[in-house]
């Protein structure tokens, strides 16, 4: 719940700059750690060609492993499609230990008409957690599907 509450401040920047503010969930698998399903929500604050996107991301992968990304984004629209390229700091965590890394994301967005639009996305990274007698692991990417809404 902690975390939940971090992504929400850190986007409440986003107000004074009239940014555009969006929800997103996506769901996929974690190609490279024995191809875990994984699931993420995560806030997207843009304003101009640049975001600011926190995310929570859960993983299947036993030992409560779950991971949050600080990252932002370069934005590439026109009228019909949203690319983008990011970076940023990402905190690894399991019941027992935890670790930072970095992670690279980028995706593709379809833009429509109304206040949802879908996306395919892939978040790069790895990370190596000791967990008492056994040691969680995992390097590649998390290929997602997903759809974000509008909020503001």
């Amino acid at each position: 719940m902690k975390k939940i509450l971090l992504l929400l401040s850190l986007s409440l920047i986003a107000i004074p700059l009239h940014a555009e503010v969006r929800a997103a969930a996506r769901a996929g698998d974690f190609a490279g750690s024995d191809n875990h399903p994984a699931a993420s929500i995560e806030l997207d604050a843009r304003y101009g060609n640049w975001s600011f996107a926190p995310a929570y991301e859960g993983i299947q992968g036993g030992y409560g492993l779950h991971a949050v990304h600080v990252d932002v984004r370069r934005l590439f629209q026109n009228e019909n499609r949203t690319f983008w390229i990011g970076a940023g700091p990402t905190f690894v965590s399991t019941n027992d230990s935890s670790k930072t890394t970095w992670n690279l994301d980028t995706g593709f967005e379809w833009r429509t008409k109304n206040r949802f639009e879908p996306f395919i996305a892939a978040r790069f990274y790895s990370f190596r957690l000791p967990v008492f007698r056994d040691v969680v692991k995992g390097s590649g990417a998390v290929i997602s599907v997903g759809v974000s809404m509008r909020l503001r």
